[in-house]
């Protein structure tokens, strides 16, 4: 009753808000439309089983649990309490003969319990002589009392019920209670309520408000506040998905700052190099070197020899493939000034937050040299696309050793493509060559994250090439075109020899090779020794990552992963089943089916930016990654490397697009082709986002409870 109250005082102050606040007469006339819509959505909708038993001939009965028409089976000692197992508690109801319109069951959780599972058999007029079994289901959560109240459709009379309940293993409950015909609570949700009201806000001021169909060039400190909040955002979704990880479910936190343990990234490579070693510390089992192919899973698990998972044996030594920038520039110096070894949720928090700042802000640069003709309100819902289809949300729902390789390197490819549009070397404005070196720095460090990644700095020598005649552009003589070059070459240059050579060196003191990163002496599930290319292998990779259609269900969170192998024959390494095309989760990606439009209204000039801009980048590069995934098998954490880049250049087709269309009718139709991508992105991401984090079970009464404020029906 209280939370009801609440709500309905809060209603009533939004709606004296949008009276009183000076706004214009069409937008307090939506936005008290909106709120009786929601609050009639409330109160109609989402409540509605709230009015089962309103005209229904029923009485409300409590029963005894120590009753003669009571029996009980499956508890400890015959008893309330379940089984610590996992079995199921049976409750039987007999002699009823009423109707019965719901069913209250009253629980008390015990240790490790966040939810029960309810299955309800009935006799009622329709079959009298046995149990209809399955009619009604439900599941009782710690967290929400509502969900203790299940509803029934039944016909006449009911004369039996048996109650049938059951929980996680390493979970009991006791039952303290069960009452027929309980009026199920009346509770409106603010979460709810207020999702619905933002968002058609939100969506009425990007599509109506003039500063937000204003350009860039008008107003460029409103978009960058808007940047801002974006951004701010972001960081907070990804602290608290971190958090959410963080705790078990008794609520202690699972790592600290103080921690003496680690994995191969936090603790083993910095325990090596501080020994002044290359390889691990660790030894390889004598077991495991005379096994006649290490590298076979197969072999390993026949022999039950120890080994360290997911490392490199290599001439009797382990080794970890995994970069060293993130062990040279934070956990080995942490080691070193603390003497504990810092937390790897923390790490890839750190990383992938700062990852989102960047991003946002090459996204904002973009704009400022290339896009500010484009309005706002296209691009607010371009970088809200850009980020929720970014992929490094899923590095924060399961951070383990390869998110920290994952989101290092998402945080410097960021950081390099921000500092290298800022350093000048195309659009307006002079070359600075400071801020060039530290984009090459930055894509070269990017590399020591993931190797993968040197496309990045492949794909860099374009624009590298572009500044340099852009610097040298108007110099009389050879002589001062060389003098000039040398400081240009160095800053551009300089720093991927430097890091490259590094990397090729490390490679040599491990390997006898420089140009060896040692991926194939993994010890996993696969050889990669042995492993052969095949093509069907490429295509598995291809179509989950860019074209799978999601699932799209009646249940909350309504979008599902739908991976698919293509029925290839063969063994391709699943890591997480979980997958969505871009197309879908980044729906302006069907920009590049408009590539042959805008390239026929560019001039040559247009066409060789165009070209400069978007191939390396936005297509070559990400094409090239997704090609080389082949070996490594499906993990959706791998998409963190090319997503938003690929995203970036259907974006780009898109503005080029509504630049040459004079059509007022076409560009309002951009418009709100964005806005509407924008939406279908924070949904199908957050879906499958959702389905991800709540595949582990952990804090499953938390996700079970915000799953059910928009499963109403249940």
């Amino acid at each position: 009753m209280t939370e009801s109250i609440c709500f309905f005082v809060i209603a009533a102050l939004l709606a004296a808000a949008f009276l009183l606040i000076p706004k214009q007469k069409g937008t307090k006339r939506f936005a008290l439309s909106v709120l009786v819509a929601a609050l009639l959505f409330e109160i109609f909708v989402a409540n509605f089983h709230s009015f089962h038993l309103l005209f229904a001939d029923t009485e409300r009965t409590e029963i005894a649990l120590d009753g003669e028409a009571v029996s009980i089976s499956g508890g400890v000692d015959g008893g309330l309490t379940s089984k610590t197992n996992g079995g199921a508690l049976t409750v039987e109801l007999t002699d009823l003969d009423r109707p019965v319109g719901t069913v209250a069951i009253s629980c008390t959780f015990l240790e490790n319990c966040n939810s029960i599972d309810v299955k309800i058999d009935a006799m009622d007029d329709t079959q009298s002589a046995k149990y209809r079994s399955g009619v009604a289901d439900g599941q009782i959560l710690r967290t929400d009392g509502r969900t203790a109240v299940i509803l029934l459709d039944l016909s006449g009379d009911v004369h039996a019920l048996r109650l049938r309940l059951s929980t996680e293993k390493e979970a009991s409950f006791t039952v303290t209670g069960v009452t027929l015909n309980q009026h199920v609570p009346f509770r409106p949700s603010l979460l709810r309520f207020s999702l619905i009201l933002l968002l058609a806000l939100a969506l009425y001021a990007l599509a109506t408000f003039p500063s937000m169909r204003a350009s860039y060039a008008e107003k460029p400190m409103l978009f960058g506040r808007i940047t801002a909040a974006i951004t701010v955002f972001g960081v907070l979704v990804a602290a608290l998905l971190t958090l959410l990880y963080q705790y078990d479910r008794s609520g202690a936190l699972v790592s600290n700052f103080l921690s003496q343990s680690g994995n191969q990234i936090t603790k083993e490579l910095v325990d090596a190099f501080s020994a002044g070693q290359v390889s691990l510390l660790e030894q390889p089992s004598k077991e495991l070197l005379a096994l006649e192919n290490p590298y076979d899973w197969s072999q390993r698990t026949a022999a039950g020899v120890s080994y360290l998972w997911d490392h490199l044996l290599f001439d009797g030594k382990y080794y970890s493939y995994y970069g060293v920038a993130p062990v040279l520039l934070l956990f080995l110096p942490y080691h070193w000034i603390t003497g504990a070894y810092f937390p790897t949720p923390e790490a890839v928090l750190l990383f992938g937050a700062l990852g989102i700042l960047f991003l946002s802000l090459f996204f904002l640069e973009f704009v400022k040299r290339f896009c500010r003709r484009i309005p706002l309100n296209i691009l607010i819902a371009s970088l809200v696309i850009l980020q929720c289809s970014s992929g490094v949300w899923y590095n924060f729902c399961s951070p383990l050793f390869y998110e920290i390789a994952q989101t290092s390197g998402f945080l410097f490819t960021c950081l390099g493509l921000w500092l290298l549009l800022r350093s000048g070397v195309i659009g307006e404005g002079r070359v600075r060559l400071g801020t060039l070196c530290g984009a090459t720095l930055s894509l070269g460090t990017a590399v020591l994250c993931r190797p993968t990644l040197a496309l990045y700095c492949i794909a860099s020598l374009p624009f590298l090439a572009y500044g340099f005649l852009k610097y040298t552009e108007g110099r009389a003589t050879s002589w001062a075109r060389v003098r000039i070059a040398i400081p240009y070459l160095c800053a551009a240059l300089l720093p991927y020899v430097i890091l490259g050579g590094g990397q090729m060196l490390y490679n040599y003191a491990r390997f006898g090779s420089f140009l060896d990163f040692g991926i194939q002496y993994s010890l996993t599930i696969n050889d990669f020794t042995r492993a052969q290319y095949h093509t069907d292998f490429v295509a598995i990779g291809f179509y989950n990552f860019l074209l799978a259609f999601p699932q799209i269900k009646p249940d909350f969170p309504y979008v599902f992963s739908n991976y698919s192998s293509l029925s290839t024959n063969g063994y391709y390494f699943l890591a997480t089943n979980n997958a969505g095309g871009l197309l879908w989760r980044a729906p302006t990606t069907f920009g590049y089916f408009g590539v042959v439009g805008v390239w026929r209204a560019m001039d040559k000039r247009e066409r060789r930016m165009a070209l400069l801009l978007l191939l390396p980048l936005c297509v070559i590069a990400p094409a090239v990654i997704l090609f080389s995934i082949w070996e490594s098998g499906y993990a959706v954490r791998y998409c963190t490397d090319f997503a938003w880049q690929a995203v970036l250049g259907g974006i780009a087709i898109l503005y080029l697009l509504y630049a040459r269309r004079a059509e007022k009718q076409t560009k309002r139709i951009l418009q709100v082709a964005f806005l509407v991508a924008a939406v279908l992105s924070l949904a199908v991401n957050a879906g499958l986002i959702y389905g991800f984090v709540s595949r582990d079970g952990y804090l499953e009464s938390q996700y079970l409870a915000l799953g059910r404020c928009f499963d109403f029906w249940k």
